[in-house]
Formats: C-alpha cells, sequence, structure tokens
C-alpha cells in the first residue's frame, strides 16, 4: 500500500434486486476503503457479490442504501450516486478506467479505435496525437505490433491488453478490472496480472475482481467476499483460509443475480448487394490444413432476408466473416455493395464496413459503461456520419423504432436480454447501411422477444435493406425468403436441404 489517502469511501452500502421470486440482498451493509496506490483484491465464489460491488464503485447500478465516495486529486468529495447519468459518465470517462472479463471490444473497429472510444466520448480526440497514444498504450501492454488488427485476427489474451490499454486511455486514477483473467489460460493469466502490478508501480490504483483463490496472497490487499459481506481480509505475503470458502468454491455456481434478472438503400430489389465468386478458406494449424469454406458463389439480393444454416464447424461462421470482411478468402472474389472488399487496406476496410454493414452480434457487444443511446451513437462518431448535433436525435429515434425510446439512458445492465439485442440491433442501423448481417441474433432470447427481432429483421427487408442472419434454429428459416445451407464448408443443393439436419 503506497499511502493512507483514500480514494475511495464505502459506507455501509446495501442492494436490493427485486425479482418475481421476491427481493434479493446482493450487497449487506458493506463498508471499507480504498487507498490511493494500492493493488485491491475482491475475491470470492460466484454469487457472493463481486460484481455487484464493482456496479457499486463505477455507478453503473444505483444503491439501495449507503454511501460511495471519491476523493478527487485535490481532496475534493465526490458522493458517486448523488449524480445523475450525465455526471456519472463524464465522472467515470475522467477518473476511472475499467476492464472486463469478455473484452468488450468493437469487432468491426481496429485495436487503435478501440482503444481511443473512451477518448472520442469524452472530446479528447485529437486526430494525430490520439491515434499515436493509442498505439503507445498498446505497446506499453505488449501489444503494439498488432495495432491496427481487428480483434478477430488476435487471440483472448491479446484482446484483455487491448481492453487494459483502452481503460488507461484518459489517464484515470484507478483501474477496476472484473475477472479479467476468467477466461484466459494460466500463462496469460500471470501476464496479465504482472501488466496490473506494472500499472500499481507506476501510482494508478488497480481494483481487481477474481474468483481464483490463489491470487489472494499477492494483492497488496484482498477483501473476500462471501453471501453479500466482507468475510475477511488478506494482506500481501498472508494466505489465510477465511471462513466458509473452500468447498464451496471447488463447485462453482451461476450467481443467483444473472439468473434472476438475466451507405442509403436506393438499390432496387433486384440488384445484387453481395456476390461471393468461387470463393475458399482454408486455415493451416499444427496439425495441417483445414478448409472451411470450398469453391462458395453465392448472390444475395437487396430487399432479401436470407438464413444461413448448418451445423456446428460447418462453416457458417467463417462465411459471415468473409461477407463483412473480417477475414480474407484464401481464393475467390467477395463484392459488396458494388466494392471490391479485400482490395482494400485494413483501415479503409474498417471505414467502408462502419458505413455500409450493419452487424448484430449474439452477445450484443455493447459497451457496458455508456447508455444505450451512447452505443447508438458510437457508429456514427466512428464514421463521421451526420452532423454532431443530429447524432443524438438519430439515435433516438432508432431506439424509438425498435421499442427503446424510454431506456435511452439506461445502462445496459439495467435492461433486459431482449432489450440489449433490440439496442444492439438499432446500433447496427445507425449509419444506415444497406445491408444488415446477424450472428445467432435470437439465440439467448425468449420466444417472445425472439418474434419481436424476426418481425423488425422481416419489416427491414421490406424497406429494401438485405439481412443476412445465421442460426441454428430451423424455425427462423420459415419467415426468411430464402435459406443457405452449408455442410462440411459446401453449399448444399436446395433439394437436399429438408433432408439435412440444422440443429
Amino acid at each position: 500500500m503506497k499511502a493512507e489517502t483514500p480514494l475511495f469511501e464505502v459506507k455501509n452500502i446495501t442492494k436490493v434486486f427485486t425479482t418475481g421470486a421476491g427481493d434479493f440482498e446482493a450487497l449487506k451493509d458493506i463498508s471499507f476503503d480504498i487507498y490511493r496506490g494500492e493493488f485491491l483484491g475482491i475475491v470470492g465464489r460466484s454469487g457472493a457479490g463481486k460484481s455487484t460491488l464493482l456496479n457499486m464503485l463505477s455507478g453503473v447500478s444505483d444503491l439501495t442504501a449507503g454511501e460511495v465516495i471519491y476523493y478527487e486529486t485535490d481532496g475534493s468529495a465526490v458522493s458517486v450516486h448523488s449524480l445523475n447519468q450525465n455526471q456519472l459518465a463524464k465522472w467515470r470517462g475522467k477518473n476511472m478506467g475499467i476492464v472486463y472479463q469478455s473484452f468488450e471490444l468493437m469487432p468491426m473497429l481496429d485495436l487503435v479505435n478501440n482503444v481511443l472510444l473512451p477518448q472520442d466520448f469524452l472530446g479528447r480526440y485529437k486526430r494525430i496525437a490520439s491515434p499515436k497514444q493509442a498505439v503507445d498504450l498498446l505497446t506499453q501492454v505488449e501489444i503494439g505490433e498488432h495495432a491496427y488488427k481487428i480483434p478477430a485476427h488476435i487471440s483472448g489474451g491479446q484482446k484483455q491488453r487491448v481492453a487494459i490499454a483502452r481503460s488507461l486511455t484518459n489517464n484515470p486514477d484507478v483501474i477496476i478490472a472484473d475477472e479479467p483473467t476468467g477466461s484466459l489460460d494460466s500463462r496469460t493469466s500471470e501476464t496479465i496480472f504482472n501488466i496490473f502490478k506494472d500499472l500499481v508501480a507506476q501510482g494508478k490504483t488497480v481494483v481487481m475482481v477474481t474468483h481464483d483463490k490463489s491470487l489472494k496472497g499477492r494483492f497488496d490487499r484482498t477483501l473476500e467476499i462471501s453471501d453479500g459481506r466482507i468475510s475477511g481480509e488478506v494482506k500481501r505475503g498472508q494466505y489465510v483460509e477465511l471462513p466458509a470458502s473452500e468447498a464451496q468454491w471447488q463447485e462453482p455456481e451461476k450467481e443467483a443475480l444473472d439468473e434472476a434478472l438475466v451507405g442509403s438503400v436506393g438499390a432496387a430489389r433486384e440488384e445484387s448487394a453481395i456476390v461471393l465468386e468461387d470463393v475458399s478458406k482454408t486455415y493451416v494449424g499444427p496439425a495441417g490444413e483445414f478448409t472451411a469454406l470450398q469453391d462458395i458463389n453465392l448472390d444475395f439480393r437487396y430487399g432479401e432476408f436470407v438464413s444461413i444454416v448448418g451445423q456446428s464447424g460447418s462453416g457458417k461462421s467463417t462465411l459471415l466473416n468473409m461477407l463483412t470482411g473480417i477475414d480474407l478468402p484464401t481464393t475467390g472474389d467477395v463484392t459488396i455493395n458494388n466494392v471490391d472488399v479485400y482490395g482494400m487496406t485494413e483501415s479503409q476496410r474498417a471505414l467502408w464496413r462502419g458505413r455500409n454493414l450493419g452487424i448484430v452480434f449474439q452477445f450484443f457487444q455493447l459497451l457496458p459503461q455508456l447508455t444505450l443511446l451512447e452505443n447508438i451513437m458510437l457508429p456514427m462518431d466512428y464514421c463521421n456520419v451526420y452532423k454532431p448535433r443530429e447524432r443524438k436525435q438519430k439515435a433516438l429515434e432508432l431506439l424509438d423504432r425498435v421499442g427503446l425510446k424510454d431506456f435511452a439512458r439506461k445502462m445496459p445492465s439495467a435492461v433486459s436480454t431482449g432489450q440489449q439485442q433490440s439496442a444492439a440491433i438499432a446500433r447496427a442501423l445507425a449509419n444506415d447501411p444497406p445491408i444488415i448481417v446477424a450472428d445467432e441474433p435470437t439465440g439467448n432470447l425468449d420466444t417472445k422477444a425472439a418474434n419481436t427481432i424476426v418481425e423488425l429483421f422481416r419489416s427491414l427487408a421490406a424497406q429494401g435493406k438485405t439481412i443476412l442472419i445465421v442460426t441454428h434454429d430451423p424455425e427462423l428459416t420459415r419467415y426468411t425468403d430464402r435459406t443457405i445451407t452449408l455442410v462440411d464448408g459446401f453449399v448444399v443443393d436446395r433439394e437436399l436441404e429438408p433432408a439435412l439436419s440444422v440443429a
């Protein structure tokens, strides 16, 4: 611990969620301080309340009782939960960097532009200096050589480094990391942990949530949380078994809270939006070559609603990468909206993609520290579409279109999964692209929410947009104009489709 100057004071905070099964008390009268320049670990099993506690620190979720006070460098105190949403967004952008387990990178942007997103939203972007700063930050986390790649072309550990670099963009006092090593192998996890240690050595305060009990004695200080309460404290070099932990940690439990809350189109319909000619994709690995797509010839028209189906491993995701310019074909040509996609540089392709394609992902990929409204404005801002004063109104109109106007200033964590998917679709429409590509867009939704999404896609196709959805659900194919079936990298003849399983 570097000094006794508090950065945060957490005073008697309680958080109660009201669900259909009754009230659930996620945090119970918790009090502690966070000091400047320390590496604080918050450790506990799934369902203990760790992520809820982080949401309290960052103001992402409202308190039921208590207070969180943040002390600025000049000593002035900020009561975090007394700020309105606009004030909170500015406070977070200035003082806090947030790193999530699932990275939350924008897949259509290169690493440099992913890192610059927080700066852009605070109005600090500078055309020459900012990209250089982003490259410097990526170099600091040992991934500078990949600066102009897109997330699909790097590993999970490298994506997490990008997320850390992004959290540093506005030079915040504190970095909050929620299970940043949870999905990584042990070697990569150690690299990420050491990056955080280096940041603390540079004067940053790092608060890291983890379920990994082996890290307890490696933080400057560790708070163990169990059933919504702090059950013990460990300082660096100590390893004290705290009450009621070992047996529970060996059997992962699903967090109770998750269970409870859980260019313009002017072309005629007969014109081609996307043409694939003799496209093949072969990957080379330690085990040899693997051909994911073989001699694909497809033509998608404007105004078509098309489903792409096939068993796992059939080539659906690879085809999607071809259609969106994310991955290069080994052989063949891809023309989208009359443009030779792979004749452009990576940076040109990223900007082109933002203006001509709307991409919807199964897991939404909304940035959790931004409101729904700000998430919708992201593509407009990046691609410089519409005048700055018009963007908010355009985003509100899109949210209204998907039934979310009343939720515009809510954070993604404050709305349902169906509403998050609707917001992701609104974001895909932000720049009025002629083509929408959706990867399992209803995979995480209940029947009612899925039907709403399908009807929205049908209405967009009726307006002249090309809609392509990859799905495992054969029921969805009843609503599309036609179905493309993939088997082992080949497109199957239509007459054979009814005889093939697509589950």
